[in-house]
């Protein structure tokens, strides 16, 4: 064998014996790749990981995509303590392609995502906008499985913040999310028109999503985790959550074995074939916004929350919150709802609605279209709707309560009395009503009620039922509201639905009060009025307990709950997460006194722990 062929054969021997190996020699564990996004107007980065065998396979794979912290990008995070070039192994053994993400929305702003505190959010780029625009590039550049069924999300810290709010917002978009070390609420939004987004109230969104919560008892986080999974668990959502020791940090240098739980969660859920939720609901800081083929319009320019309850093809309610839990109703001009293609194309149908602005029942004639969409105007004060075609049978359901005229339970003895609402065709008959609670600090007597509906009733009252509430104030902000659930039954047809009611603890007076009406208590002054730092009718004005802000929960007397208005602070810690809320009152006119449940928060400086401090206030108004 000559030179010429003996350095051929060598170079063939050594292709051979490294054709196993090339993975590990000639291909790089990952790719950094840019693409072009219409959102940001300019090309965004992403790093990219394929699963062993994709360039010879064929097939198509599932996908997940991960968000990173707080200065991160798409190829570091120094929190979290990634190892990049181990994930290969992950990726090659749950076979799925794995995209990580760029959060970064200016190259001189190490804060991503354009969410956090007021000054925080100062770009017009939304990135709800860059998720779909990104997984559509993914989709249409690789050979991904491109539906909901096969895809979802991890995210660190603010990136788990993200997670929990994009999984919220796009259901129909990803089967599955995990929040590692996540932040708890953020306001999120444009900076004219940004809401405050907390997301232990806000697992509505959330029901046809599989989630995990990754915490650690020596997280700075770790308290208002405990608030986030006290919010699923209030909502009955069942939320994967595992703690870590370490504080906040993916995971160990030079492991990958949380990152791993992350993944192997998400990938379980892959492939599990979800029809559309038969009943959703869903908050959304957005003013237009599509859902399971639902499409939003609205003049909605101002923060706040426009809440689609009970979504089904016989109807749905349409309310607006200026925050939650219990906001007032955000001054919308008006709100369009394009249905999905849910009915008869062309077909003739009968609209019910219930208007809680002018407390009036009308029925009129609505028509589907060409592809069985209705479209439906509403009002921001709150609207019950059902459509139906004549001949169908009643759809009875849950329309409002009060418990002795007020909107709350107290401790000790109450009487409920529930309103229900026909969304269906006319007809009389029994109704069945069961009321149940998962809270066993609430005893409900004689919970069963049935009675006998004319044929032409759209609006029932139940009969009274007898419940004794024992729940104490709650040490962190966790959901404090009781939960009941309304079932009606109306012959072979069911419905059923849960409303939150709060509760007027028993508690005692707080007994240093202070009044900012334009009177300088602390730091500045809040209230609009004379001054004088007494409680005036007309007068806008903000309660002290000693030096701390007060939120009121509940008013008794006095007070103008339409015009009240929130403000916030961020008492001091490391980062500005869990804030603290505190009420802006407006003195109803023509007022007496106020009375009213009202609270204040705490904070730890490290870890952050949001401590609550219940109490009452009783004031004169002055004439």
């Amino acid at each position: 064998m000559n030179a010429s062929n003996l350095t051929k054969f060598l170079k063939l021997l050594i292709y051979i014996m490294l054709a196993g190996t090339t993975r590990v020699f000639s291909q790089a564990p990952y790719q950094d790749l840019t693409h072009d996004s219409k959102v940001f107007g300019h090309q965004k980065y992403y790093r990219l990981y394929l699963p062993e065998g994709y360039a010879q396979s064929g097939k198509r794979y599932p996908v997940i995509y991960f968000f990173h912290g707080w200065g991160g990008r798409h190829f570091m995070d120094d929190n979290a303590k990634l190892e990049y070039a181990l994930l290969q192994k992950l990726v090659d053994k749950y076979q799925t392609i794995l995209v990580m993400w760029d959060g970064n929305v200016d190259e001189k702003e190490p804060r991503p995502y354009n969410v956090g505190n007021h000054e925080d959010v100062k770009f017009q780029v939304q990135m709800k906008d860059y998720f779909p625009e990104l997984v559509s590039y993914i989709d249409q550049t690789y050979r991904t499985l491109p539906d909901r069924d096969n895809r979802g999300i991890i995210g660190f810290s603010m990136g788990g913040f993200m997670s929990l709010f994009l999984s919220g917002k796009y259901p129909d978009r990803v089967c599955a999310g995990v929040s590692m070390m996540g932040s708890p609420e953020f306001f999120v939004g444009t900076p004219e028109n940004h809401t405050l987004y907390p997301v232990r109230y806000t697992f509505e969104n959330l029901q046809d999503v599989k989630m995990r919560i990754h915490t650690s008892p020596t997280d700075i986080l770790y308290f208002l985790n405990q608030e986030v999974k006290a919010g699923a668990a209030w909502e009955g959502k069942e939320v994967e959550m595992e703690e870590f020791p370490g504080g906040h940090m993916v995971d160990d240098p030079g492991q990958t074995w949380r990152f791993e739980k992350a993944m192997a969660f998400v990938a379980s859920e892959f492939g599990k074939k979800r029809p559309a939720p038969q009943k959703w609901s869903h908050y959304d800081v957005y003013g237009d916004f599509s859902l399971w083929g639902y499409e939003v319009t609205s003049g909605k320019n101002q923060p706040g929350f426009i809440y689609l309850k009970g979504v089904t093809p016989q109807g749905l309610g349409v309310y607006t919150q200026k925050w939650l839990p219990h906001g007032p109703v955000v001054p919308i001009s008006y709100i369009k709802v394009k249905t999905a293609p849910v009915y008869k194309a062309g077909g003739n149908y009968k609209r019910v609605s219930y208007s809680f602005k002018t407390h009036k029942t009308e029925i009129s004639d609505v028509k589907a279209d060409s592809t069985g969409s209705i479209t439906l105007d509403f009002d921001a004060n709150g609207n019950e709707t059902g459509v139906y075609a004549p001949g169908e049978k009643p759809a009875w359901g849950f329309l409002d309560f009060n418990v002795n005229g007020k909107k709350w339970l107290k401790n000790n003895s109450n009487a409920l009395q529930i309103r229900l609402f026909n969304r269906g065709s006319e007809g009389g008959g029994s109704l069945r009503v069961v009321i149940s609670s998962p809270d066993k600090d609430l005893v409900i007597k004689d919970s069963v009620r049935t009675m006998q509906v004319k044929a032409r009733e759209r609006i029932v009252q139940v009969p009274d039922i007898e419940m004794i509430c024992n729940k104490k104030p709650l040490f962190h902000a966790e959901p404090s509201d009781i939960k009941l659930k309304i079932t009606v039954y109306n012959g072979n047809a069911m419905n059923s639905t849960v409303m939150n009611v709060p509760v007027d603890f028993d508690v005692p007076y707080f007994t240093n009060i202070k009044i900012d009406d334009g009177k300088l208590v602390r730091q500045a002054a809040l209230g609009k009025g004379n001054g004088d730092g007494k409680v005036n009718a007309g007068e806008d004005v903000v309660l002290y307990e000693g030096d701390k802000r007060l939120k009121i929960n509940l008013s008794n007397a006095g007070i103008d709950a339409a015009r009240e208005q929130l403000t916030d602070e961020m008492i001091p810690a490391r980062w500005p997460d869990g804030f603290t809320q505190q009420s802006i009152i407006h003195i109803a006119p023509g007022a007496t006194e106020i009375e009213c449940l009202a609270s204040y928060e705490t904070k730890s400086f490290n870890p952050i722990e949001r401590k609550v401090i219940w109490g009452r206030v009783k004031l004169r108004v002055e004439k």
